[in-house]
């Protein structure tokens, strides 16, 4: 599950490219089902997304998207692959800069989550579907 923050005022098309490249990154680093797609978008108005107008020596733009994934423990080296495809996803197709986009996950074990007929594979503990290479190592 993804929640994506962002200001008022986007269209129906430039919120599809968000979730296609940020559901992309997550298939391809992950290893998630493509059919596993939860994106819920919040559009807020100005008084309610509030920023610094220059945070860690960038100027920051009302562009700005602030992205928080659910999801199991991952090893750090492959959370730091998926930060670097969901920004390479979003400035492609979404047209956004490193500068727009926060990111933020949220670890939530497979045990704290429930959808009919989704099986865990009790050796990993993660969908049955999820590949094997992009589990998290066990040793």
């Amino acid at each position: 599950m993804t929640k994506i923050y962002l200001r008022t005022g986007s269209s129906p098309e430039h919120r599809r490219a968000i979730s296609d490249a940020i559901h992309e990154a997550l298939v391809d680093v992950l290893g998630i089902p493509n059919d596993d797609k939860y994106h819920i978008f919040h559009e807020l108005a100005d008084d309610y997304l509030i920023s610094a107008p220059v945070a860690f020596g960038l100027e920051r733009r009302r562009e700005a998207i602030f992205i928080q994934s659910y999801f199991g423990k991952r090893p750090e080296e492959q959370l730091k692959r998926l930060y670097a495809a969901l920004v390479a996803n979003l400035g492609e197709r979404a047209g956004l800069e490193s500068r727009d986009i926060y990111i933020n996950i949220v670890e939530s074990p497979s045990a704290n989550w429930w959808a009919d007929g989704r099986v865990l594979d009790p050796a990993t503990g993660f969908d049955e579907r999820i590949a094997a290479d992009k589990l998290p190592s066990t040793s």
